[in-house]
């Protein structure tokens, strides 16, 4: 088993990034590679799409479980085969004065995640990079746009 992670710091409220982590319909609006749909009538499995925005790679699509959703703290979900290959995305998030830590972690086990170790080890960085990018991204544009709603008609 081997673990990629990493951790930031957000200025925006806890509560706004728990929304936006654990409301998998809206990763199409932010996340550079991921998307989600719930299973009507289970609410531990979802279904995934994992396709580059870039059009280069596979488009790979699943069945994933959520393993944690701990309100205002943790979220991760896993797919794969036991054994064979096993991924675990999680998000864990700390309160921090007016912010939040977020430390996002992927996890793989199984015995193609040591065959493939030195190619997946890359592509978790770098998928890590991009998602938190994203995430950080889609968080301050929505702070700004959340601002100035319902200012549009006023004068100064």
């Amino acid at each position: 088993m081997f673990s990629v992670g990493s951790s930031f710091r957000l200025p925006v409220p806890i509560g706004r990034v728990w929304r936006l982590l654990v409301d998998i319909e809206r990763y199409r609006d932010w996340h550079p590679t991921l998307r989600f749909a719930d299973r009507p009538g289970d609410d531990e499995r979802v279904d995934y799409v994992y396709a580059p925005r870039t059009g280069r790679g596979p488009e790979l699509t699943g069945e994933g479980t959520i393993i944690n959703l701990d309100w205002l703290k943790g979220f991760a979900w896993r797919t794969g085969m036991r054994g064979v290959l096993v991924i675990e995305e999680s998000y864990r998030l700390e309160k921090l004065g007016q912010g939040v830590e977020v430390t996002h972690l992927v996890s793989c086990r199984g015995v193609f995640s040591w065959l493939g170790y030195p190619f997946l080890r890359r592509a978790f960085r770098i998928f890590l990079k991009r998602s938190n990018d994203a995430l950080e991204r889609h968080l301050q544009k929505s702070s700004v746009q959340t601002r100035y709603a319902g200012r549009s008609g006023m004068r100064g």
